[in-house]
């Protein structure tokens, strides 16, 4: 009983911060971790784009340790001047994360299906089912079941999903580096007129005096 009305008690304290909820707390995630790195660089505002641009498509890829990939491409850009920023570029690959993975995966799948003109199989359900019912046949031994489930995963799927990753990468990787190009200039356009604001009322500031 005491530890409900010291519950209550506290909740009802004025001043004491709500707990915020899961958008807000996931806005807030989203805006400290990509949105901020990206405004306070000291790059030029197409090479801080172009970092977006190679995290989102590299955060597409239907691979784990999109990080890695993202090291790989700086590495190789240096040789024809194609820079960016590796940090905000893997900071970016954080869009594939366990809550969003499965559900784009599975979206590359569809869209690589459609691509492929599998129309008759397009969610892979009819593939799954004949999968199933060969690997309960005792005809077949251990090693033709894992060879079996392999190609399954490695070429049925796994080529499906690469060839729909295209599409989605061009748009997505088209629309960040967009998006970042105009958030970032619009970012140092209002920090710079702030600025001059400043240096205004000083120089009044200094006339007075």
């Amino acid at each position: 009983m005491s530890n409900r009305i010291n519950t209550d008690t506290a909740a009802a304290m004025p001043g004491r911060p709500k707990p915020a909820g899961l958008v807000r707390r996931a806005s807030r995630y989203v805006r400290y971790r990509l949105v901020t790195p990206m405004l306070r660089a000291r790059h030029p505002a197409e090479y801080s784009a172009r970092s977006v641009l190679v995290g989102v498509v590299c955060g597409l890829m239907p691979i784990i340790g999109q990080s890695t990939v993202v090291l790989a491409i700086w590495l190789i850009a240096r040789r024809f001047n194609w820079g960016f920023n590796v940090v905000i570029a893997a900071l970016w690959t954080f869009i594939s994360n366990p809550l969003t993975t499965a559900p784009m995966f599975y979206g590359f799948y569809v869209t690589g299906q459609v691509m492929m003109g599998n129309w008759d199989d397009l969610s892979g359900f009819d593939r799954f089912v004949s999968l199933s019912r060969d690997l309960v046949n005792e005809q077949l031994g251990l090693w033709d079941q894992i060879k079996m489930i392999s190609r399954l995963l490695f070429l049925d799927w796994a080529v499906a999903m690469w060839v729909g990753f295209i599409p989605w990468a061009l748009l997505c990787g088209w629309l960040g580096y967009r998006w970042s190009l105009k958030v970032i200039n619009a970012y140092r356009h209002m920090r710079e007129k702030r600025m001059e604001r400043r240096r205004n009322q000083l120089a009044a500031d200094a006339a007075k005096a």
